[in-house]
Protein backbone atom coordinates (compact mmCIF):
# COMPACT_ATOMS: atom_id res chain seq x y z
CA UNK A 1 0.00 0.00 0.00
CA UNK A 2 1.55 3.42 -1.06
CA UNK A 3 2.35 6.18 1.90
CA UNK A 4 0.14 9.32 2.09
CA UNK A 5 1.53 12.72 2.51
CA UNK A 6 -0.72 14.42 4.40
CA UNK A 7 0.17 18.17 6.88
CA UNK A 8 0.67 17.53 10.97
CA UNK A 9 -0.86 19.77 12.02
CA UNK A 10 -2.71 20.71 15.25
CA UNK A 11 -6.45 20.48 16.01
CA UNK A 12 -7.00 23.97 16.06
CA UNK A 13 -4.92 24.72 13.74
CA UNK A 14 -7.39 22.22 11.06
CA UNK A 15 -10.18 24.43 11.89
CA UNK A 16 -8.93 27.51 10.77
CA UNK A 17 -6.62 26.55 7.78
CA UNK A 18 -8.93 27.59 5.36
CA UNK A 19 -10.31 30.86 7.12
CA UNK A 20 -8.13 33.50 5.57
CA UNK A 21 -6.00 31.93 3.15
CA UNK A 22 -5.05 28.45 1.81
CA UNK A 23 -2.09 28.34 3.70
CA UNK A 24 -1.87 29.93 7.31
CA UNK A 25 1.19 27.62 8.67
CA UNK A 26 3.96 25.98 6.97
CA UNK A 27 3.41 23.35 4.82
CA UNK A 28 4.20 20.05 6.41
CA UNK A 29 4.58 16.47 4.89
CA UNK A 30 4.24 12.86 7.32
CA UNK A 31 4.05 9.68 6.10
CA UNK A 32 0.73 7.61 7.05
CA UNK A 33 -0.37 4.44 6.29
CA UNK A 34 -3.93 5.01 5.06
CA UNK A 35 -5.14 6.86 2.03
CA UNK A 36 -6.98 10.25 2.22
CA UNK A 37 -10.00 9.85 3.81
CA UNK A 38 -11.97 13.48 3.07
CA UNK A 39 -11.25 15.96 0.98
CA UNK A 40 -10.25 18.40 3.59
CA UNK A 41 -7.09 16.20 3.85
CA UNK A 42 -6.88 16.60 0.21
CA UNK A 43 -6.29 19.76 0.49
CA UNK A 44 -3.48 19.54 2.95
CA UNK A 45 -1.83 17.78 0.86
CA UNK A 46 -2.24 19.90 -1.91
CA UNK A 47 -1.32 22.78 0.52
CA UNK A 48 2.14 20.89 0.61
CA UNK A 49 2.82 21.04 -3.14
CA UNK A 50 2.46 24.69 -2.88
CA UNK A 51 4.68 25.00 0.15
CA UNK A 52 7.93 24.27 -1.27
CA UNK A 53 7.16 27.70 -3.01
CA UNK A 54 7.36 29.61 0.85
CA UNK A 55 10.80 28.19 1.58
CA UNK A 56 13.41 30.44 2.38
CA UNK A 57 15.62 28.48 0.14
CA UNK A 58 12.74 29.04 -2.61
CA UNK A 59 11.02 32.21 -3.48
CA UNK A 60 11.47 32.78 0.48
CA UNK A 61 15.12 33.90 -0.10
CA UNK A 62 18.01 32.07 -2.08
CA UNK A 63 16.26 31.43 -5.16
CA UNK A 64 14.08 35.01 -5.79
CA UNK A 65 16.74 37.16 -4.12
CA UNK A 66 20.34 35.60 -4.05
CA UNK A 67 20.54 34.19 -7.40
CA UNK A 68 17.31 35.05 -9.21
CA UNK A 69 17.71 38.90 -8.82
CA UNK A 70 20.97 39.49 -9.33
CA UNK A 71 21.02 40.96 -12.71
CA UNK A 72 21.45 44.06 -14.86
CA UNK A 73 19.44 45.95 -12.83
CA UNK A 74 19.75 44.72 -9.09
CA UNK A 75 22.85 43.95 -7.61
CA UNK A 76 23.98 43.31 -3.59
CA UNK A 77 25.13 46.15 -2.22
CA UNK A 78 27.13 44.30 0.56
CA UNK A 79 30.82 42.96 0.45
CA UNK A 80 31.79 39.54 -1.12
CA UNK A 81 32.36 37.83 2.57
CA UNK A 82 30.87 34.87 2.08
CA UNK A 83 28.12 35.81 -0.10
CA UNK A 84 29.05 33.47 -3.08
CA UNK A 85 25.82 33.12 -4.64
CA UNK A 86 25.23 37.26 -5.12
CA UNK A 87 28.64 37.94 -6.32
CA UNK A 88 28.69 34.85 -8.76
CA UNK A 89 31.71 33.50 -6.69
CA UNK A 90 29.55 30.41 -6.69
CA UNK A 91 30.56 26.55 -7.35
CA UNK A 92 29.28 23.12 -7.04
CA UNK A 93 30.20 23.11 -3.58
CA UNK A 94 28.41 26.12 -3.00
CA UNK A 95 25.34 25.48 0.07
CA UNK A 96 22.95 27.94 -0.78
CA UNK A 97 23.04 26.04 -4.67
CA UNK A 98 22.48 22.46 -3.17
CA UNK A 99 19.62 24.07 -1.36
CA UNK A 100 18.13 25.78 -4.35
CA UNK A 101 18.20 22.32 -6.16
CA UNK A 102 16.75 20.65 -3.39
CA UNK A 103 13.88 23.07 -2.12
CA UNK A 104 12.98 23.05 -5.78
CA UNK A 105 13.18 18.87 -6.01
CA UNK A 106 11.26 18.56 -2.83
CA UNK A 107 8.20 20.03 -4.57
CA UNK A 108 8.55 18.10 -7.23
CA UNK A 109 8.35 15.21 -4.55
CA UNK A 110 5.53 16.18 -2.90
CA UNK A 111 3.85 16.50 -6.02
CA UNK A 112 4.29 13.36 -7.06
CA UNK A 113 3.59 11.81 -3.35
CA UNK A 114 0.21 13.77 -3.60
CA UNK A 115 -0.74 12.76 -7.39
CA UNK A 116 -0.05 9.32 -6.69
CA UNK A 117 -2.16 9.48 -3.39
CA UNK A 118 -5.35 11.01 -4.82
CA UNK A 119 -6.06 8.90 -7.88
CA UNK A 120 -6.72 6.21 -4.77
CA UNK A 121 -9.54 8.01 -3.61
CA UNK A 122 -12.85 9.03 -4.09
CA UNK A 123 -12.21 13.20 -3.48
CA UNK A 124 -11.67 14.35 -6.88
CA UNK A 125 -13.11 12.46 -9.11
CA UNK A 126 -12.44 15.31 -11.74
CA UNK A 127 -8.97 15.29 -11.47
CA UNK A 128 -9.29 18.85 -10.82
CA UNK A 129 -6.61 18.80 -7.50
CA UNK A 130 -4.39 16.56 -9.28
CA UNK A 131 -4.02 18.75 -12.18
CA UNK A 132 -3.40 21.58 -10.15
CA UNK A 133 -0.43 19.78 -8.48
CA UNK A 134 0.39 18.40 -12.41
CA UNK A 135 0.70 21.93 -13.15
CA UNK A 136 3.22 22.81 -9.99
CA UNK A 137 5.57 19.74 -10.46
CA UNK A 138 5.89 21.12 -14.62
CA UNK A 139 6.66 24.52 -13.25
CA UNK A 140 8.83 23.37 -10.64
CA UNK A 141 10.95 21.15 -13.12
CA UNK A 142 11.22 24.31 -16.16
CA UNK A 143 12.90 26.61 -12.94
CA UNK A 144 15.33 23.33 -12.71
CA UNK A 145 15.88 23.04 -16.04
CA UNK A 146 16.09 26.93 -16.74
CA UNK A 147 18.48 27.75 -13.83
CA UNK A 148 20.69 24.43 -13.96
CA UNK A 149 20.14 23.24 -17.09
CA UNK A 150 20.31 19.46 -18.04
CA UNK A 151 18.55 17.80 -15.04
CA UNK A 152 16.44 14.66 -13.95
CA UNK A 153 13.30 14.51 -14.72
CA UNK A 154 11.34 12.97 -12.04
CA UNK A 155 7.45 11.63 -12.30
CA UNK A 156 7.60 9.25 -9.40
CA UNK A 157 7.87 10.20 -5.71
CA UNK A 158 11.41 9.33 -4.36
CA UNK A 159 11.01 6.60 -1.70
CA UNK A 160 14.21 4.82 -1.48
CA UNK A 161 17.73 6.08 -1.80
CA UNK A 162 17.85 3.78 -5.20
CA UNK A 163 15.55 6.04 -6.99
CA UNK A 164 17.21 9.02 -6.61
CA UNK A 165 19.65 7.45 -9.23
CA UNK A 166 18.80 8.53 -12.43
CA UNK A 167 20.63 10.58 -15.38
CA UNK A 168 20.05 14.27 -16.60
CA UNK A 169 17.14 14.80 -19.24
CA UNK A 170 18.36 17.19 -21.76
CA UNK A 171 16.85 20.71 -21.34
CA UNK A 172 15.47 20.99 -24.15
CA UNK A 173 13.31 18.00 -23.25
CA UNK A 174 12.21 19.04 -19.93
CA UNK A 175 11.59 22.14 -21.00
CA UNK A 176 8.97 20.72 -23.94
CA UNK A 177 7.45 18.11 -21.30
CA UNK A 178 6.84 20.68 -18.76
CA UNK A 179 5.24 22.31 -21.44
CA UNK A 180 2.71 19.64 -22.44
CA UNK A 181 1.94 19.20 -19.11
CA UNK A 182 0.66 22.56 -18.46
CA UNK A 183 -1.30 22.35 -21.80
CA UNK A 184 -2.69 18.82 -20.42
CA UNK A 185 -3.44 20.70 -17.48
CA UNK A 186 -5.95 23.43 -18.64
CA UNK A 187 -9.48 21.94 -19.21
CA UNK A 188 -9.52 21.07 -15.37
CA UNK A 189 -7.59 24.26 -14.29
CA UNK A 190 -9.47 26.52 -12.35
CA UNK A 191 -12.06 28.84 -14.39
CA UNK A 192 -12.46 32.02 -12.34
CA UNK A 193 -9.66 34.04 -10.77
CA UNK A 194 -9.64 33.70 -6.88
CA UNK A 195 -9.41 36.09 -4.01
CA UNK A 196 -6.15 34.44 -3.14
CA UNK A 197 -3.27 34.33 -5.67
CA UNK A 198 -1.24 31.82 -4.05
CA UNK A 199 -3.40 29.56 -6.04
CA UNK A 200 -3.50 28.77 -9.85
CA UNK A 201 -6.25 29.09 -12.06
CA UNK A 202 -6.84 28.78 -15.96
CA UNK A 203 -5.56 32.06 -16.54
CA UNK A 204 -2.00 31.31 -14.37
CA UNK A 205 -1.39 28.59 -16.40
CA UNK A 206 -1.63 30.14 -19.74
CA UNK A 207 0.73 32.96 -18.39
CA UNK A 208 3.47 30.89 -17.46
CA UNK A 209 3.06 28.92 -20.51
CA UNK A 210 3.77 31.89 -22.10
CA UNK A 211 7.13 32.37 -20.33
CA UNK A 212 7.65 28.58 -20.61
CA UNK A 213 7.43 29.24 -24.87
CA UNK A 214 9.43 32.72 -24.96
CA UNK A 215 12.28 30.88 -22.52
CA UNK A 216 11.95 28.10 -25.33
CA UNK A 217 12.03 30.23 -28.43
CA UNK A 218 14.93 31.58 -26.71
CA UNK A 219 18.86 31.99 -27.63
CA UNK A 220 19.94 29.73 -24.64
CA UNK A 221 17.87 26.73 -25.78
CA UNK A 222 18.92 24.42 -28.58
CA UNK A 223 16.62 22.82 -30.65
CA UNK A 224 12.55 22.82 -32.02
CA UNK A 225 10.87 25.48 -34.31
CA UNK A 226 11.35 28.77 -32.21
CA UNK A 227 8.68 30.40 -34.55
CA UNK A 228 6.32 27.69 -33.42
CA UNK A 229 7.01 28.38 -30.15
CA UNK A 230 7.01 31.86 -30.32
CA UNK A 231 3.66 31.92 -31.19
CA UNK A 232 2.42 29.43 -28.76
CA UNK A 233 4.01 31.98 -26.52
CA UNK A 234 1.54 34.83 -28.01
CA UNK A 235 -1.37 32.71 -28.11
CA UNK A 236 -1.20 31.58 -24.23
CA UNK A 237 -0.72 35.61 -23.71
CA UNK A 238 -3.69 36.78 -25.87
CA UNK A 239 -5.68 33.88 -24.11
CA UNK A 240 -5.21 35.61 -20.82
CA UNK A 241 -5.93 39.04 -22.47
CA UNK A 242 -9.04 37.85 -24.01
CA UNK A 243 -10.19 36.28 -21.15
CA UNK A 244 -11.26 39.68 -19.52
CA UNK A 245 -10.65 38.11 -15.75
CA UNK A 246 -7.22 40.56 -15.43
CA UNK A 247 -6.45 44.31 -16.26
CA UNK A 248 -3.85 46.80 -14.90
CA UNK A 249 -4.31 48.79 -11.28
CA UNK A 250 -4.51 52.29 -12.43
CA UNK A 251 -2.16 52.72 -9.48
CA UNK A 252 1.19 50.72 -9.75
CA UNK A 253 2.27 51.35 -6.29
CA UNK A 254 -0.91 49.28 -4.73
CA UNK A 255 0.05 46.80 -6.69
CA UNK A 256 2.98 45.95 -4.05
CA UNK A 257 0.99 47.53 -1.28
CA UNK A 258 -1.73 44.85 -1.13
CA UNK A 259 1.39 42.15 -1.28
CA UNK A 260 2.52 43.93 1.85
CA UNK A 261 -0.53 44.92 3.22
CA UNK A 262 -1.80 40.77 2.53
CA UNK A 263 -4.67 42.64 0.58
CA UNK A 264 -6.03 40.48 -1.99
CA UNK A 265 -6.89 42.71 -5.12
CA UNK A 266 -10.69 41.48 -5.92
CA UNK A 267 -11.36 44.38 -8.31
CA UNK A 268 -8.51 44.29 -10.71
CA UNK A 269 -6.82 40.74 -10.55
CA UNK A 270 -3.58 42.16 -11.96
CA UNK A 271 -1.20 39.63 -9.66
CA UNK A 272 -2.40 36.10 -10.96
CA UNK A 273 0.13 34.10 -9.30
CA UNK A 274 1.51 35.06 -5.39
CA UNK A 275 4.19 33.37 -3.26
CA UNK A 276 2.20 33.97 -0.27
CA UNK A 277 4.19 34.31 3.20
CA UNK A 278 1.86 34.21 6.11
CA UNK A 279 4.25 34.07 9.36
CA UNK A 280 6.80 36.41 10.63
CA UNK A 281 7.88 34.24 13.23
CA UNK A 282 6.50 36.21 16.61
CA UNK A 283 5.23 33.43 17.75
CA UNK A 284 5.84 29.02 16.96
CA UNK A 285 2.31 29.46 15.18
CA UNK A 286 3.00 32.46 12.92
CA UNK A 287 5.78 30.81 11.69
CA UNK A 288 6.89 31.54 7.76
CA UNK A 289 9.81 31.93 5.87
CA UNK A 290 10.10 34.62 3.75
CA UNK A 291 12.43 37.64 3.99
CA UNK A 292 10.53 40.07 1.04
CA UNK A 293 11.08 43.00 2.50
CA UNK A 294 13.94 42.63 5.08
CA UNK A 295 16.41 41.84 2.51
CA UNK A 296 15.24 43.42 -0.64
CA UNK A 297 13.78 46.41 0.74
CA UNK A 298 14.20 49.99 2.24
CA UNK A 299 17.37 49.51 4.97
CA UNK A 300 16.22 50.69 7.89
CA UNK A 301 17.43 50.36 12.14
CA UNK A 302 20.57 49.62 13.50
CA UNK A 303 21.55 46.76 15.45
CA UNK A 304 22.21 48.61 19.19
CA UNK A 305 18.24 49.83 18.69
CA UNK A 306 15.51 48.88 20.93
CA UNK A 307 12.90 51.28 19.75
CA UNK A 308 11.06 48.95 17.58
CA UNK A 309 7.90 49.93 18.71
CA UNK A 310 8.33 53.91 17.40
CA UNK A 311 9.68 52.41 13.88
CA UNK A 312 8.31 54.18 10.88
CA UNK A 313 9.96 50.99 8.92
CA UNK A 314 10.27 47.87 10.33
CA UNK A 315 13.88 46.56 10.78
CA UNK A 316 15.14 45.60 7.44
CA UNK A 317 18.55 44.97 5.98
CA UNK A 318 18.28 46.40 2.51
CA UNK A 319 21.05 44.45 0.57
CA UNK A 320 19.36 45.10 -3.17
CA UNK A 321 20.01 48.24 -4.97
CA UNK A 322 18.71 49.34 -8.49
CA UNK A 323 21.55 49.94 -10.89
CA UNK A 324 22.72 52.77 -12.93
CA UNK A 325 20.90 50.97 -15.82
CA UNK A 326 17.39 50.58 -14.23
CA UNK A 327 18.40 54.54 -13.50
CA UNK A 328 18.65 55.38 -17.04
CA UNK A 329 16.24 53.42 -17.93
CA UNK A 330 13.71 55.55 -15.90
CA UNK A 331 15.75 58.47 -16.76
CA UNK A 332 17.22 59.13 -20.13
CA UNK A 333 15.84 55.94 -22.17
CA UNK A 334 13.11 55.77 -24.44
CA UNK A 335 11.37 59.08 -23.17
CA UNK A 336 9.66 61.69 -25.70
CA UNK A 337 11.24 64.78 -26.44
CA UNK A 338 8.70 66.89 -24.27
CA UNK A 339 9.51 64.56 -20.97
CA UNK A 340 13.54 64.94 -21.76
CA UNK A 341 12.83 69.33 -21.19
CA UNK A 342 11.74 68.01 -18.00
CA UNK A 343 14.04 68.88 -14.79
CA UNK A 344 12.95 65.44 -13.50
CA UNK A 345 11.57 61.87 -14.11
CA UNK A 346 8.28 61.58 -14.96
CA UNK A 347 7.84 57.26 -14.44
CA UNK A 348 5.60 56.95 -11.58
CA UNK A 349 7.40 53.41 -11.17
CA UNK A 350 10.71 55.12 -10.47
CA UNK A 351 10.00 56.87 -7.15
CA UNK A 352 8.21 53.51 -5.93
CA UNK A 353 10.72 51.01 -6.96
CA UNK A 354 13.62 53.51 -6.07
CA UNK A 355 12.88 56.17 -3.54
CA UNK A 356 15.27 58.84 -2.52
CA UNK A 357 15.22 57.90 1.22
CA UNK A 358 15.58 54.96 3.49
CA UNK A 359 15.62 54.59 7.17
CA UNK A 360 18.97 54.07 7.84
CA UNK A 361 19.52 57.05 9.87
CA UNK A 362 22.31 60.09 9.29
CA UNK A 363 24.04 61.84 11.84
CA UNK A 364 24.74 64.44 8.76
CA UNK A 365 21.55 65.43 7.41
CA UNK A 366 17.98 66.30 9.01
CA UNK A 367 14.83 64.16 8.37
CA UNK A 368 13.49 63.87 4.77
CA UNK A 369 11.91 66.93 3.47
CA UNK A 370 13.00 68.74 6.85
CA UNK A 371 15.89 71.78 7.16
CA UNK A 372 16.81 71.00 10.92
CA UNK A 373 17.31 68.04 13.33
CA UNK A 374 18.92 64.60 13.24
CA UNK A 375 17.69 61.11 11.62
CA UNK A 376 17.10 58.31 13.80
CA UNK A 377 17.30 54.95 12.34
CA UNK A 378 14.23 53.26 11.98
CA UNK A 379 12.26 56.25 12.84
CA UNK A 380 12.86 59.02 10.47
CA UNK A 381 13.06 59.04 6.43
CA UNK A 382 17.23 59.62 5.55
CA UNK A 383 17.55 61.07 2.19
CA UNK A 384 20.71 59.78 0.45
CA UNK A 385 23.92 61.64 -0.09
CA UNK A 386 26.31 61.23 -3.04
CA UNK A 387 28.98 63.29 -3.79
CA UNK A 388 27.89 65.49 -0.97
CA UNK A 389 24.43 65.91 -3.32
CA UNK A 390 21.38 65.15 -0.71
CA UNK A 391 17.98 63.87 -2.15
CA UNK A 392 16.44 66.14 -0.43
CA UNK A 393 17.64 68.66 -2.33
CA UNK A 394 17.93 67.02 -5.20
CA UNK A 395 15.73 64.08 -6.80
CA UNK A 396 17.90 63.02 -9.21
CA UNK A 397 20.80 62.36 -6.81
CA UNK A 398 22.44 59.43 -5.22
CA UNK A 399 21.93 57.19 -8.38
CA UNK A 400 22.40 53.85 -8.41
CA UNK A 401 22.79 53.33 -4.40
CA UNK A 402 19.08 53.87 -3.67
CA UNK A 403 17.46 50.69 -1.93
CA UNK A 404 15.01 48.55 -3.96
CA UNK A 405 11.39 50.26 -2.69
CA UNK A 406 8.89 47.86 -4.10
CA UNK A 407 8.48 45.55 -1.00
CA UNK A 408 9.03 48.32 1.69
CA UNK A 409 8.39 47.53 5.10
CA UNK A 410 7.03 50.76 6.46
CA UNK A 411 4.58 50.36 8.82
CA UNK A 412 2.10 52.39 7.10
CA UNK A 413 1.71 49.24 5.17
CA UNK A 414 3.27 46.21 7.03
CA UNK A 415 1.88 47.28 10.30
CA UNK A 416 3.96 47.51 13.40
CA UNK A 417 6.50 44.81 14.55
CA UNK A 418 7.74 45.66 18.48
CA UNK A 419 10.67 43.81 17.69
CA UNK A 420 13.42 42.53 15.09
CA UNK A 421 11.63 40.31 13.01
CA UNK A 422 13.25 39.81 9.41
CA UNK A 423 11.05 36.92 8.19
CA UNK A 424 8.01 38.87 6.56
CA UNK A 425 4.50 38.19 5.76
CA UNK A 426 4.96 40.20 2.34
CA UNK A 427 3.77 38.10 -0.35
CA UNK A 428 5.85 37.84 -3.53
CA UNK A 429 4.68 38.24 -6.95
CA UNK A 430 5.26 35.17 -9.24
CA UNK A 431 2.83 36.55 -12.42
CA UNK A 432 1.13 39.23 -13.16
CA UNK A 433 -0.97 41.02 -16.01
CA UNK A 434 1.56 43.59 -17.32
CA UNK A 435 4.15 41.09 -17.65
CA UNK A 436 1.50 38.58 -19.76
CA UNK A 437 0.70 42.32 -21.81
CA UNK A 438 4.44 42.36 -22.70
CA UNK A 439 5.03 38.80 -23.12
CA UNK A 440 2.77 39.34 -25.99
CA UNK A 441 3.67 42.41 -27.52
CA UNK A 442 7.74 40.96 -27.72
CA UNK A 443 6.36 37.19 -29.13
CA UNK A 444 3.85 38.83 -31.69
CA UNK A 445 7.05 41.16 -32.72
CA UNK A 446 9.33 38.64 -32.60
CA UNK A 447 6.85 36.72 -35.52
CA UNK A 448 5.57 39.78 -37.58
CA UNK A 449 6.85 43.10 -37.05
CA UNK A 450 5.12 45.74 -34.82
CA UNK A 451 1.33 45.44 -34.33
CA UNK A 452 -1.79 47.60 -33.21
CA UNK A 453 -2.68 45.34 -30.47
CA UNK A 454 1.43 44.44 -29.53
CA UNK A 455 1.86 48.68 -29.36
CA UNK A 456 -1.51 48.93 -27.27
CA UNK A 457 -0.34 46.03 -24.81
CA UNK A 458 3.20 48.35 -23.98
CA UNK A 459 1.41 51.50 -24.08
CA UNK A 460 -1.37 50.22 -21.33
CA UNK A 461 1.39 49.55 -19.51
CA UNK A 462 3.41 53.03 -20.01
CA UNK A 463 0.38 54.90 -19.52
CA UNK A 464 -0.67 53.46 -16.31
CA UNK A 465 3.05 54.82 -15.51
CA UNK A 466 2.45 58.44 -16.29
CA UNK A 467 4.77 58.33 -20.03
CA UNK A 468 4.26 59.18 -23.54
CA UNK A 469 5.00 56.71 -25.61
CA UNK A 470 5.65 57.58 -29.49
CA UNK A 471 2.94 56.69 -32.26
CA UNK A 472 3.26 53.49 -33.52
CA UNK A 473 4.56 54.47 -36.70
CA UNK A 474 7.80 55.41 -34.94
CA UNK A 475 9.13 52.07 -34.50
CA UNK A 476 10.20 49.01 -36.51
CA UNK A 477 10.87 45.66 -35.47
CA UNK A 478 13.85 46.35 -33.77
CA UNK A 479 13.61 49.47 -32.10
CA UNK A 480 10.42 47.86 -30.99
CA UNK A 481 12.27 45.08 -30.01
CA UNK A 482 14.48 47.36 -27.61
CA UNK A 483 11.08 49.23 -26.45
CA UNK A 484 9.59 46.14 -25.07
CA UNK A 485 12.91 44.92 -23.72
CA UNK A 486 13.63 48.09 -21.55
CA UNK A 487 9.83 48.43 -20.33
CA UNK A 488 10.20 44.69 -18.51
CA UNK A 489 12.91 46.51 -16.75
CA UNK A 490 10.89 49.52 -15.91
CA UNK A 491 7.88 47.13 -14.97
CA UNK A 492 9.28 44.10 -13.61
CA UNK A 493 12.76 45.15 -12.24
CA UNK A 494 13.09 43.15 -8.45
CA UNK A 495 10.97 40.54 -9.73
CA UNK A 496 13.13 37.56 -10.34
CA UNK A 497 12.34 37.71 -13.83
CA UNK A 498 15.01 39.82 -15.51
CA UNK A 499 17.99 37.62 -15.22
CA UNK A 500 16.50 34.91 -17.58
CA UNK A 501 15.08 37.47 -19.82
CA UNK A 502 18.76 38.35 -20.20
CA UNK A 503 19.85 34.56 -20.60
CA UNK A 504 16.73 33.91 -23.07
CA UNK A 505 17.86 37.13 -25.48
CA UNK A 506 21.29 36.19 -25.37
CA UNK A 507 22.91 38.91 -23.70
CA UNK A 508 23.14 37.78 -20.16
CA UNK A 509 27.14 38.05 -20.06
CA UNK A 510 27.88 40.83 -21.99
CA UNK A 511 25.33 43.01 -19.95
CA UNK A 512 26.63 42.09 -16.86
CA UNK A 513 29.80 43.13 -17.91
CA UNK A 514 28.85 46.35 -18.27
CA UNK A 515 28.50 46.69 -14.56
CA UNK A 516 32.21 47.39 -14.68
CA UNK A 517 31.53 50.23 -17.62
CA UNK A 518 28.92 51.85 -15.41
CA UNK A 519 30.89 51.78 -12.11
CA UNK A 520 33.28 54.24 -13.66
CA UNK A 521 30.68 56.67 -14.46
CA UNK A 522 30.97 60.00 -12.19
CA UNK A 523 27.30 59.67 -10.80
CA UNK A 524 28.48 56.95 -9.12
CA UNK A 525 32.21 55.63 -9.14
CA UNK A 526 32.80 57.31 -5.71
CA UNK A 527 30.16 54.76 -4.01
CA UNK A 528 32.22 51.74 -2.40
CA UNK A 529 28.92 50.34 -3.50
CA UNK A 530 30.29 51.15 -7.56
CA UNK A 531 33.39 48.64 -6.73
CA UNK A 532 31.14 46.53 -5.00
CA UNK A 533 29.13 45.81 -8.55
CA UNK A 534 31.96 45.97 -10.74
CA UNK A 535 33.56 43.38 -8.50
CA UNK A 536 30.66 41.07 -9.37
CA UNK A 537 29.77 41.78 -12.69
CA UNK A 538 33.59 41.61 -14.27
CA UNK A 539 33.35 37.91 -12.68
CA UNK A 540 30.57 37.18 -15.00
CA UNK A 541 31.74 34.28 -17.39
CA UNK A 542 29.59 32.06 -20.19
CA UNK A 543 28.90 29.19 -17.23
CA UNK A 544 26.61 31.72 -15.05
CA UNK A 545 24.28 31.32 -17.79
CA UNK A 546 23.34 28.31 -15.60
CA UNK A 547 23.94 27.16 -12.23
CA UNK A 548 26.33 23.99 -11.48
CA UNK A 549 24.98 20.88 -10.32
CA UNK A 550 25.46 20.67 -6.64
CA UNK A 551 27.99 18.32 -5.85
CA UNK A 552 26.40 16.68 -3.10
CA UNK A 553 23.97 15.64 -5.51
CA UNK A 554 27.08 14.22 -8.05
CA UNK A 555 27.99 12.19 -4.75
CA UNK A 556 24.75 11.17 -4.23
CA UNK A 557 22.93 9.89 -8.30
CA UNK A 558 25.97 7.83 -9.70
CA UNK A 559 24.34 8.50 -12.96
CA UNK A 560 24.48 11.96 -12.72
CA UNK A 561 27.11 14.48 -14.15
CA UNK A 562 28.00 18.11 -14.04
CA UNK A 563 26.68 19.90 -16.65
CA UNK A 564 29.10 21.18 -19.54
CA UNK A 565 29.52 24.83 -19.25
CA UNK A 566 31.17 24.25 -15.15
CA UNK A 567 33.34 20.49 -16.27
Amino acid sequence: MRNIYRFLIGAAAVTSLFSCSFFDVEPQVICSDTFYNSEAEVKYGLAGVYGAIGKEQFYGNFYSLMYANVDDLCYFNRDVSTNYLQYCRHNASTSQVYDIWTAIYQGVNNANAFMEAVVETDYDKEGKYFNEARFLRAYYHFLLAQSFGDVPLRTKAVKTPDEVMSPATPQYDILTWAAAEMEACLDLAAEEVTEQPSRVTRTTVQGILARVYLFLAGESVSGGDKAEFLTKARDYAKAVIDSGKHSLNPDYSRVFINMIEDEYDTEYHESMWEAEFLGDRSSAENWSNGRIGDLLGLQSGDSASSKYSEFKCNYAYGQYDGSLKLWDLYWQTDRTEDENALPTITDKRQEWNLPPYNYAGNAQQPPYGETTGKAVAGIDKTPYIYNNVSTTNDPTAAQAIRNCGKFRREIQYEGLKTSKLLYTTINYPILRYSDVLLMYAEASNELSGVSAQAYDCVKMVRDRAGISTLPMGSYDKDSFRELVRNERGRELCFESLRRFDLIRWGIYVKEMNKYTEWAADERWSKSAKASRAANMGGYIKPMHVLLPIPAIELGVNKELVQNELWR
